[in-house]
C-alpha cells in the first residue's frame, strides 16, 4: 500500500512539474517537486525510502528532461540517502527543519547536477548558474515547501495509521 501511494505521489509530482509549473515560472526558474518529495520522504522514513523515492523520481526526470540518462536518477538517489541520515536527528514534522533541508538539499542537488554537466558538456558559467539558477531555485523550492510538506505529512500519517491497523489483525 505504502509503495503504491508513494509511487502515485511521485507520478502526480512529475505530472504537475511537467505541466502546471511551467505557468508559475519566475524569471525562467520553476520549483522541483521531485526533489521536495524525495527530501520529505527521506526525512520522515529514512535513507532507504529516500533513496528509492529519489531514484524513481530521478528516472522520471531523466525521461522528461535528461540529456544523459541516469544523471537525475543518481543525484536523486544520493539526495534521498543523505537527507535520510537526518531522519532520527531532527523533529520531522517541524516546518522550519523542512525549509532548511529543502534549501540545503535543493542547492546541493542543483549544484551537483551543474558540476556534472560541467564535466560532461563543458558548461563553464558556474558563477552565472549559481546566481541565476541554483540559488533562486532553492529559494523557490522553499517557498512551495510548506504546502507540499503539509500534504505529505498528512499522507504519511494516514499511511502509518493504515499500517498500524493492518498489524492489529
Amino acid at each position: 500500500m505504502r509503495a503504491f501511494i508513494i509511487g502515485l505521489i511521485l507520478v502526480l509530482a512529475f505530472v504537475i512539474q511537467s505541466t502546471i509549473l511551467h505557468y508559475i515560472e519566475i524569471f525562467g526558474i520553476k520549483p522541483n517537486l521531485i526533489v521536495m518529495v524525495t527530501i520529505y520522504f527521506a526525512l520522515m522514513q529514512g535513507s532507504v525510502e529516500g533513496a528509492v523515492v529519489g531514484l524513481l523520481g530521478g528516472i522520471l526526470l531523466d525521461i522528461l528532461v535528461g540529456r544523459v540518462f541516469g544523471l537525475y536518477s543518481l543525484i536523486g538517489m544520493y539526495t534521498g540517502i543523505f537527507a535520510g541520515h537526518f531522519n532520527k536527528r531532527f523533529f520531522k514534522e517541524n516546518y522550519l527543519v523542512a525549509l532548511l533541508f529543502t534549501f540545503i538539499f535543493s542547492f546541493l542537488y542543483e549544484l551537483i547536477f551543474y558540476l556534472l554537466n560541467y564535466f560532461i558538456w563543458g558548461e563553464t558559467r558556474i558563477i552565472y548558474v549559481l546566481q541565476n539558477i541554483i540559488i533562486p531555485e532553492a529559494l523557490y523550492n522553499c517557498i512551495l515547501a510548506i504546502p507540499v510538506y503539509i500534504l505529505i505529512i498528512k499522507i504519511n500519517r494516514w499511511l502509518e495509521k493504515k499500517e498500524r491497523m493492518s498489524r492489529k489483525y
